[in-house]
């Protein structure tokens, strides 16, 4: 494993943390490092929720390494091929199987920010900083930006957020609805733990099928994206688990699910 990221296993959750101190930047061993982790735990059958973290206590990630930029400058095409890398790596965490969390904290800001869009749920505490200033230096956001955070909050407010540049507090990125919740300073790796362990309880199998009908119909009409509802509403039925969970009910005890 790269040592750029960490992984650390607990009762059917991986705690993923980068490693790249003193702000945790995003630099190209930093994506590569990524990229092979969630390729090994995409096939780790033991584990069914990612937690994703930054190392040490002031930054998830503050940002893309700047240093690296310089070599894009005046020459075509290069910039596309950093940017294909990162699409690489972010794309992959975006259509991960299995449930993701992003605990932040400190500076999340620039292609930290990005990457944390492309988890299924972010926590923050309370004085976390989040923003893509990228602008401030002429360029704009080359990590998705531009395309997850309007769909996440809207066009006119991630509008706001990439032409002003300007960060924004754990406060108002819950209010529009960036982060799913905001917790006390240094609680956000506990809080997402938390929330990752009861994840973990359900069956794997459905939670899959379920992150595809939410992905997939979101990027589609009302009317096909029921259609794709029901065609993976009709698979879940079809596991081992649905059948465990329905038998389980009707004898009224807990269900035991084998993740197929």
């Amino acid at each position: 494993m790269s040592k750029w990221v960490r992984i650390e296993k607990e009762e059917g959750i991986a705690i993923v943390t980068i490693v790249n101190p003193p702000m945790n930047v995003l630099s190209q061993s930093v994506t590569e490092g990524l990229l092979q982790c969630f390729q090994e735990l995409r096939a780790d059958a033991d584990v069914g929720v990612v937690v994703l973290t930054g190392d040490g206590e002031r930054a998830f990630m503050a940002g893309a390494d700047i240093k690296e930029f310089p070599e894009a400058v005046g020459s075509p095409g290069v910039a596309y091929e950093l940017a294909q890398r990162l699409h690489e790596m972010m794309n992959l965490i975006d259509g991960f199987p299995k449930p993701t969390i992003a605990a932040l904290h400190g500076f999340t800001l620039g292609g930290g920010l990005e990457l944390a869009l492309t988890c299924d749920m972010r926590i923050c505490d309370d004085e976390s900083v989040l923003g893509l200033p990228e602008i401030k230096l002429g360029i704009f956001p080359g990590g998705g930006g531009t395309q997850r955070l309007p769909r996440l909050i809207g066009e006119a407010r991630a509008k706001e957020m990439m032409f002003t540049g300007d960060p924004i507090t754990a406060q108002a990125a819950a209010q529009i609805g960036l982060v799913n919740r905001v917790v006390p300073k240094g609680d956000s790796l506990n809080a997402a733990k938390e929330l990752a362990h009861v994840i973990a309880n359900r069956s794997s199998a459905a939670l899959a099928l379920v992150k595809r009908a939410i992905d997939e119909g979101g990027e589609m009409s009302l009317v096909h994206g029921v259609q794709v509802e029901a065609k993976l509403f009709d698979e879940v039925f079809q596991t081992e688990d649905c059948q465990e969970g329905i038998r389980a009910f009707i004898e009224k005890r807990k269900p035991i699910f084998k993740n197929r």
